[in-house]
């Protein structure tokens, strides 16, 4: 490239350079403003109010495996703790499960394993005042064994069913959660 077109394409490309500066820096001009959200796109963002009755089955079945997974620690290690179970239930499931665990405790009586729970919330009642529902459960026990503490011999009396129908109510406590308030084995129902 001769010498003159090395001064053109210098020139050109200073040019440039300069036109950039000014327009980058010293430019007047406004950016085009963002148009407004239409209020159908801000509509379909928001997320829809959850449902109170399925909010309500979904905290209760929460409680409820509180109170199994609690109940299944307290007879499996021999040691109730009345404050965690104060946190789970109330009421008369307290008062039978704090009865079922000192009665383990005197007889020496350990379980092993775990209980399957099959709960389904079959009723919830949000204008009581405190609100309530009720649930069944067929808990089934055939891996749920009780053994003698001591000895580690079968604690079980014999032809004891592995399947058991519960039918249980909860209760929500002041504090907003929900706690089992009874749990009673229903003898007259196959599951």
């Amino acid at each position: 490239m001769g010498s003159t077109a090395a001064k053109r394409v210098a020139a050109v490309l200073g040019g440039l350079a300069v036109l950039a500066g000014v327009t980058s820096c010293g430019s007047s001009a406004k950016p085009a403003p963002t148009p407004p959200s239409s209020p159908a796109a801000n509509s379909a963002s928001a997320s829809p109010s959850p449902d109170p009755s399925a909010k309500a089955k979904t905290d209760v079945l929460a409680a409820y495996k509180a109170f199994t997974d609690y109940k299944t620690a307290a007879f499996t290690s021999g040691r109730a703790d009345p404050t965690r179970q104060s946190q789970v239930s109330s009421g008369d499931a307290y008062q039978s499960l704090a009865q079922d665990l000192f009665r383990a405790e005197q007889e020496g009586v350990l379980y092993k394993g775990t209980e399957v729970t099959h709960p389904q919330v079959t009723a919830v009642d949000l204008t009581a005042s405190p609100q309530k529902a009720t649930l069944t459960d067929c808990l089934d026990t055939s891996a749920w064994t009780a053994v003698f503490s001591a000895t580690g011999a079968n604690a079980a009396a014999s032809g004891q069913p592995t399947h058991v129908f519960y039918n249980i109510a909860a209760a929500q406590a002041t504090d907003g959660t929900w706690r089992i308030t009874e749990y009673t084995p229903d003898r007259g129902r196959t599951c």
